[in-house]
């Protein structure tokens, strides 16, 4: 059981949390550039911090894994061997897609320092494409698969959720917690790429002028 606890902790929480803090910054987008920019401050320094704790979870994720070693009936703490294996190509998927976004980041910083506004810009822009948005859909859905896994795995581990039934009511109560956050990361992409989302953060939209504004029902400006 040790083995499995060192398992959820190294593979599941650290891409948790970086997800949770990456969707909590950019949510304020929603009101505007100028929001957007204050909850994501650019710089040299931080872009650099990012990088170093993006290659940390890649390497825990590693080393997760290989603290797992089971046989082909095995499950261990997932609920059957077939969700280890969807486990680990919706964990690939979701990483790369983390490793993207951050390239992403380097990419607008050489390109235009670090200077969050033009950043906004940027990200409304590359965002817009088709094939980019696809590839972004692509990796929320494999974050939101990998973590609806991870999370019940981890109470699993804990005790809670052995017995068949209540196993269900777990997967089902993760399922749930993990596609409103990921309806909540499609809504700050369909806003990146079409100017619009399905709802807004709450308060005045900012504009470049410092000033407040409405923004009109059904999205933003």
């Amino acid at each position: 059981m040790q083995r499995f606890r060192s398992h959820v902790a190294l593979t599941v929480w650290p891409m948790a949390l970086l997800f949770g803090v990456g969707l909590s910054r950019a949510w304020p987008a929603l009101r505007g550039a100028p929001s957007y920019a204050a909850s994501s401050p650019a710089s040299w320094l931080s872009l650099i911090a990012w990088t170093l704790v993006v290659l940390a979870g890649i390497a825990a994720y590693a080393r997760g894994w290989s603290r797992l070693p089971l046989s082909e009936e095995e499950g261990g703490p997932y609920r059957s061997p077939g969700c280890v294996r969807l486990q680990k190509l919706a964990g690939g998927l979701a990483w790369a897609f983390i490793l993207g976004h951050l390239m992403v980041h380097w990419f607008m910083t050489f390109q235009v320092g670090p200077v969050a506004l033009s950043h906004y810009e940027i990200l409304r822009g590359f965002l817009s494409l088709p094939a980019v948005l696809g590839l972004y859909v692509v990796g929320i859905c494999a974050v939101g698969l990998y973590l609806s896994q991870g999370i019940a795995a981890s109470f699993r581990v804990w005790g809670l959720g052995i017995r068949r039934e209540s196993s269900r009511w777990l997967e089902l109560g993760c399922t749930l917690a993990s596609a409103i956050v990921m309806l909540m990361a499609v809504n700050v992409l369909s806003h990146f790429a079409t100017g619009r989302a399905y709802w807004i953060a709450s308060g005045p939209v900012a504009t470049s002028a410092g000033k407040p504004a409405v923004a009109p029902k059904g999205g933003t400006p």
